[in-house]
This record gives structure tokens, C-alpha cells and sequence, in this order.
């Protein structure tokens, strides 16, 4: 028997652990979810328990107050918005306000044995949105939880609840710790840091890999007791608890990312204080092979520690999307897109098959000889280009006195896009990505946002060791699985580790074609099963 750990169906339904110790407290979870493998399908909602569902929403209401607890229908509709084929619709939705709120929600869901499913800020989007597993959950919306109660500038840190966004903390470091700077994602302003990092997501800078970069947890057990991870479980005043993240005795943080076994209420993450120099370094390469030699290249730059950052790989189909809806005047859509209109839009759009993207960051000193090393590793593949603030306000300006020529239009099209990279390497998040979101959408969409009426997204992202000979599997197994559906890859390759990429495909399609939101259901389960047959896993699965 497997022991699944990550007891995704279990919330609220395992009882709180009584011993003093953190041993005893890891001992208790890892049984509990021994039992919680033994069941095959996850726990049908309360609506077959109406006495147990109106004794946990009078509960609810006594904590919360009426008003947070959310039964209404139209409430209910707009949380089972999202944008795979299916949603599931919650139960009711309750919006705690602190810890101790939480505790009594989780403890008084236990007793009526109500399954919850506690969401941030909502947004994950391609995994689930804000659904729950499965029908009939109860949602505790933790969005109203949104303090940032200490960001310690000597030792760049923040301590920050569940509800607090990338937007929020960005603006609140640049107004009050403008030496400080926040690794972010390209999810938007409004995703939150907390929901991310326990999902184990990852952004630009050297400190992209977010859960590594964590340090102390406040999480409610189901029953309603709360502990605190590291030396706070030794005391609440321990004065490494935000900078050495393992404490005393076993690690327990890991068990509550990616799974229900906790609500987490409260994080410790670490900040970036801002180098002398953030450069970006971009390139592309013609070739689709050529990715197995891209790879190798910055395998050997990141294991040498050249580049510190997250790199990203994207193909031409990625970097079309933010810029562009799909093509429905060059192609009916039913069948993936030919090699010649492929060609033509990389021709139209100044791309390669591959478009590497990527930051450094240090001195000067130390900037400049990490490019020199950068140029002679890829002589011969690409010609690597550098840019900063500085230069692109220089190429906008040239841009602008060429802008009515094709030349011009296209190299505005590059300086904008190079621009939102730039601003995610400087911890500036924004919306320009979000629109690629919306590929495949038959209705115009606004791209600062994701619509999860109307844009069809599913997100499959196997991890790969950083060789050739991965990367070119990887390349064929989504190529030909995504032609035989229909669909074209729109993939990224990013470095989440020195040694490891995260292949980040995702699979679009119109939401209103109940036809083709079969056909993209169909290519996920048939991708996930030739990928586990290579012994390929997705880094994060949805709901």
C-alpha cells in the first residue's frame, strides 16, 4: 500500500493530535492519512446530512457572524466558477477573520463531519480555481485575512496571513521597504503569496522556488488546535523562528503543501534585498530540436551558479498567446496548428521555436562575468541578448520614431513583452500575462483578468531532470498526445531546481463547445497516463 500524504479528501475528518510533542504530532498525521489511503474515492458532500448542515452553519454563524456564512445560490454558482470542463459546487462558504475564527470553523466541522476546503485568495487558476475537491464541501474563504503583521528589513523577511496578495505585498514593500523585494509569479496581482507557496509554485528571481524560501507556519488542525512549526512550537517568542526554518526534531512544514492535513493561517516568508544590478539575459533558437542543447547549457550555468534565477524556456505557442487569441483566420481549430502557420507567426511575432528568458543579479562586477560566461556558453546556438530598465526605455524610444513601419510594430510587440518579463524579475507583478490564459476563448475576453466563465484551462506540469535526453522525450510526448486531440502545446520550461525543469503545458479550449471541453478532459487523463508511463509526474495536480 501507498501511504498517500497528501489525505486531499480527509479535511476536517482526522482528529487532532493530543500529545505535547512535534514527533507525536507527525506521528499522528502520518497515521491518519494511513487510514485516509485505505478509501478510494473522496467523501461525498453534506447535502445527504441536512441536521448535520444546519447544526455546523449555526455554529459557523455564531463564530463569524451571518453574514460571512454564504449560502445563497448565486454565491454558491460564483465560487463553482472555474476554468477546467467541471466545477464542483461548495456547501456554504465561510469567511473567517482570525485564527481563533478558524480553529472554531475547523473544530465544530469535525463534530458535524462537514469536509472543508480552505482557499486564499481564490485564484488558482488551470488547477481548480476556488472549487474543492468535490461537491457539497464547505469553502472557509480566507480572503478577509489579509494582515501583513511584520516585515523585519534587517533580515529581509515578512510574516503575512493567507489573504495577503502579490499586489498588496508589493506595494507595501515599495512604500515602506523599498530595499526589499518579493519573488512573484505571473498569476496577477491579485493571487495570493500564502496559496501559492503551499501549492509549491515558483516565480523569476533566485528566490523563485517560494516553499524553499519560507520559514515558520501557524495551521489549524482539524479539531480546532492550532500549532506553530519550527522553534515557535518551543515559543510563540523564539527568536529564529523566521530565519531557521527546521526548528527542533522532524520538519513537519512539507505536510501541510498540497494537501488538507491543515489550515494554514499564517507564514513566514523571506524577501529579497535589491542587488546593485538586476539584468535580463533573452534569446531565441530557430529549432525545436535545438532544446535538448538549451537545456544541457543551463543545467551546467545553473549547477555552476552562474545564474541564480528561475529560467524560463517557452515555446513560440507560449509567447504568441500573451500577445494574441488563437488564429481563427489561419486554421478551423479542430486540428493542431500546421508547421507553415506555426512559421508564419514566429516570422509575424520576431520568435523562435523556443525563447529563453532568464535574470541576473549581484554587482556589477558580478553581473558583467556572468555574462561573459553566459555569451561563450551558447556561442554557436544564440546570440544572447542584455537589457535592463535603462535599455529598454532606449529601444521604446526607437521604437516609437519607427512605429508605423512592420519593423517597428514588431519590435514594439518585443519591447513590451520583454518589459512584463523585466517586471516580474524586479518583483513587480502585473496582468500582461493572464492574457494568454484566454487562448482558445470564441468570445472576446478582457485580458487583464482570468473569466473562468469563459476561459477553458487546464494546466499539466510534469517535472524532468535537466537533460537532453528528457526534454526531447517530454517534447514528443506532448507533441504528438496534444495533435491527436486537436490541440497545440503551449509550453514553458522552467528551472524550479539547479537539477530539475518544471514542464508547464497548458491545454486550452472554448468552455461554451461542450465538444471540445470533452476533447481537452480527454487529452489531460490520456497525457497524465503516457507521461506516468515514461515516469514523468506533474509537480501539482488539480482537484
Amino acid at each position: 500500500m501507498i501511504i498517500d500524504l497528501n489525505c486531499d479528501w480527509q479535511a476536517g475528518r482526522w482528529c487532532g493530535a493530543d500529545a505535547e510533542t512535534h514527533s507525536n504530532i507527525a506521528m499522528e498525521l502520518l497515521n491518519t492519512s494511513v487510514a485516509a489511503s485505505v478509501s478510494e474515492e473522496p467523501p461525498e458532500g453534506a447535502s445527504s446530512r441536512p441536521a448535520a448542515v444546519e447544526s455546523a452553519i449555526a455554529g459557523w454563524e455564531a463564530v463569524v457572524g451571518k453574514v460571512n456564512v454564504l449560502r445563497d445560490e448565486q454565491t454558491r454558482q460564483r465560487y463553482a466558477r472555474c476554468t477546467l470542463p467541471r466545477g464542483t459546487t461548495p456547501m456554504a462558504i465561510v469567511r473567517p477573520n482570525s485564527t481563533t475564527e478558524v480553529a472554531h470553523i475547523s473544530r465544530i466541522a469535525m463534530e458535524c463531519g462537514i469536509p472543508l476546503h480552505p482557499i486564499s485568495c481564490g485564484k488558482n487558476w488551470g488547477y481548480g480555481d476556488a472549487c474543492a475537491p468535490g461537491d457539497g464541501w464547505a469553502i472557509v474563504d480566507l480572503g478577509r485575512m489579509d494582515r501583513i503583521i511584520e516585515v523585519n528589513n534587517e533580515l529581509a523577511y515578512a510574516v503575512i496571513e493567507p489573504g495577503v496578495s502579490q499586489g498588496k505585498m508589493y506595494e507595501y514593500l515599495r512604500e515602506r521597504h523599498p530595499s526589499l523585494m518579493l519573488d512573484v509569479t505571473g498569476a496577477g496581482p491579485d493571487a495570493s503569496i500564502v496559496g501559492n507557496t503551499l501549492q509549491r509554485g515558483f516565480g523569476h528571481t533566485p528566490y523563485g522556488n517560494h516553499f524553499a524560501h519560507t520559514s515558520g507556519l501557524e495551521v489549524v488542525l482539524a479539531g480546532g488546535r492550532v500549532i506553530r512549526t519550527g522553534f515557535a512550537r518551543l515559543s510563540e517568542s523564539a527568536a529564529a523562528q523566521y530565519v531557521f526554518p527546521w526548528g527542533q526534531g522532524p520538519f513537519l512544514d512539507g505536510l501541510f503543501t498540497q494537501s488538507h492535513l491543515g489550515i494554514v493561517t499564517r507564514m513566514g516568508i523571506w524577501l529579497m534585498p535589491k542587488p546593485e544590478v538586476i539584468a535580463a539575459f533573452a534569446f531565441s533558437v530557430a529549432r525545436e530540436d535545438d532544446i535538448g542543447r538549451v537545456i544541457e547549457t543551463l543545467r551546467w550555468l545553473k549547477l555552476n551558479d552562474v545564474v541564480r534565477s528561475t529560467v524560463h524556456v517557452a515555446n513560440d505557442l507560449r509567447v504568441i498567446s500573451a500577445q494574441r487569441g488563437y488564429p481563427h483566420e489561419m486554421h478551423d481549430g479542430l486540428t493542431a496548428l500546421p508547421d507553415s502557420v506555426r512559421s508564419q507567426l514566429r516570422r509575424q511575432h520576431g520568435i523562435g521555436a523556443w525563447n529563453v528568458m532568464g535574470g541576473l543579479y549581484g554587482t556589477r562586477s558580478a553581473v558583467a562575468a556572468a555574462k561573459r560566461t553566459i555569451r561563450a556558453k551558447f556561442a554557436g546556438l544564440a546570440r544572447v541578448q542584455f537589457f535592463d530598465r535603462r535599455k529598454l526605455a532606449v529601444a521604446r524610444g526607437v521604437a516609437g520614431a519607427v512605429r508605423k513601419s512592420r519593423f517597428g510594430e514588431q519590435l514594439a510587440r518585443k519591447i513590451a513583452s520583454a518589459e512584463s518579463v523585466y517586471d516580474l524579475l524586479c518583483g513587480v507583478p502585473g496582468r500582461d500575462h493572464l492574457r494568454g490564459s484566454a487562448w482558445r476563448a470564441a468570445t472576446a475576453v478582457d485580458g487583464q483578468q482570468v473569466d473562468p466563465g469563459k476561459t477553458g484551462l487546464i494546466w499539466i506540469s510534469p517535472v524532468i531532470p535537466a537533460t537532453a535526453d528528457a526534454s526531447q522525450l517530454l517534447c514528443r510526448i506532448m507533441n504528438s498526445t496534444f495533435a491527436k486531440h486537436g490541440f497545440d502545446p503551449l509550453l514553458t520550461l522552467s528551472t524550479v531546481t539547479d537539477r530539475a525543469f518544471v514542464a508547464v503545458s497548458s491545454i486550452h479550449f472554448d468552455r461554451d463547445d461542450p465538444t471540445e471541453c470533452l476533447r481537452a478532459q480527454e487529452l489531460a487523463e490520456e497525457l497524465k497516463a503516457v507521461l506516468a508511463q515514461h515516469g514523468l509526474f506533474a509537480y501539482r495536480t488539480g482537484i
